[in-house]
């Protein structure tokens, strides 16, 4: 995800530009990349994706 957010960036010129277009703080965007922080939902959901949960076994034979 971090890739496309990358190359979404790049697209549009700078962080700051993507950031103002997609509605998130710039400081947000740059902690991303950076891999200071996780990536919160308001930048998975401005890339085009939603979180979906999922559930699955915590360990193989589990599933039964």
């Amino acid at each position: 995800m971090r890739s496309r957010l990358a190359d979404a960036v790049q697209m549009e010129g700078s962080q700051s530009a993507w950031a103002r277009k997609a509605g998130v703080p710039r400081t947000t965007v740059s902690e991303v990349l950076s891999h200071k922080r996780d990536i919160p939902e308001s930048i998975i959901n401005a890339l085009g994706y939603i979180v979906r949960p999922m559930c699955v076994p915590a360990r193989k034979g589990m599933n039964r």
